[in-house]
C-alpha cells in the first residue's frame, strides 16, 4: 500500500517525479559505468615502444603543475594586496598603493631576496607568462571600464590645456632624469652600454605615465568623472 501510495504520489506530483527519474537515470549510468570497467580491467593493451612517453610524464604533467603555482601565485597576490590595500585605506593612502607595494613585497626584492625557495616555488619561471598574460589581460579589461565611464565633454572644453599640461609633465621629468643620468651612469651602468641609451632609459624612466595607478586613484577618491579627473586622464592617454 505504502509503495502504491508514494508511485501515485509521484505521478501527481511534478518535482518528485523529476526527481526519482533523475536518481532512477544516475543508478543505472553507474551501475553501467561499473560494469564497463570491471569488463575493460581484463583487457591488455599492446607495450608501449621503445621512444614513446609514459602515461604521465607528458606535458600535460607540467601544465597542471603550472596551473597550480599560477593559481597559488594568484590567490596569493589577491590576498595581500587586499590586505595591505586595506592597510593604506585606514592611514589615509588610496589603497591601490598599497596593493602595489604588496607586489614589491611578493616579488623578487623582498621574498625573493629573504627566501628565494619560496619565491621560486610560488612562481617559477615556467609560471610567469602566464601571470603576465593574466595581469595584462587584468589591466586591459580594468582600463575599457575606466574609458566606457570617462566623460570627455571636459576634454572638448579645453584641449589647449590638456595638451600644454600633458607635454610639460613629459618634457620637465624627461630633463631632470637625463641630468640624473650623468650622476648614476658611472656607478650604474658598464662600458659596453653607450651613455645615450641609458640617458634614454632614465629620461623615459622618470617621465612615464602609471596609467592604470592614476586611473586607480582617481577611481578610488571618487574623481574619475570629475573635471580635474577627466583632464588628469586626459593627459595621461596623451603621454602614452
Amino acid at each position: 500500500m505504502r509503495v502504491t501510495s508514494f508511485v501515485s504520489e509521484a505521478g501527481s506530483n511534478p518535482i518528485l517525479r523529476a526527481t526519482l527519474g533523475y536518481g532512477v537515470v544516475m543508478i543505472v549510468s553507474i551501475a553501467l559505468f561499473v560494469w564497463i570497467r570491471s569488463f575493460g580491467a581484463e583487457l591488455v593493451a599492446p607495450a608501449p615502444a621503445p621512444d614513446h612517453q609514459l602515461f604521465g610524464q607528458g606535458v600535460e604533467t607540467q601544465k597542471f603543475n603550472a596551473l597550480l603555482h599560477v593559481l597559488l601565485a594568484l590567490a596569493l597576490f589577491i590576498v595581500a594586496a587586499r590586505v595591505v590595500g586595506l592597510l593604506f585605506r585606514r592611514l589615509g593612502q588610496p589603497p591601490v598603493i598599497g596593493e602595489v607595494i604588496s607586489g614589491i613585497l611578493l616579488g623578487p626584492s623582498l621574498l625573493g631576496h629573504f627566501w628565494p625557495s619560496a619565491s621560486a616555488y610560488l612562481l617559477p619561471s615556467d609560471a610567469v607568462p602566464f601571470m603576465s598574460v593574466i595581469a595584462q589581460i587584468g589591466v586591459l579589461l580594468y582600463m575599457f571600464l575606466v574609458g566606457v565611464e570617462l566623460n570627455p565633454s571636459h576634454f572638448r572644453r579645453s584641449p589647449n590645456t590638456v595638451l600644454a599640461i600633458s607635454h610639460s609633465s613629459i618634457v620637465f621629468p624627461f630633463l631632470l632624469g637625463s641630468v640624473l643620468s650623468l650622476f648614476l651612469y658611472p656607478s650604474f651602468a658598464t662600458s659596453d652600454v653607450p651613455f645615450g641609451v641609458f640617458l634614454l632609459f632614465m629620461g623615459i624612466s622618470m617621465s612615464v605615465t602609471a596609467f592604470p595607478v592614476l586611473a586607480r586613484i582617481l577611481t578610488d577618491r571618487g574623481l574619475q568623472n570629475t573635471r580635474l579627473g577627466t583632464i588628469a586622464l586626459s593627459c595621461a592617454a596623451v603621454d602614452d
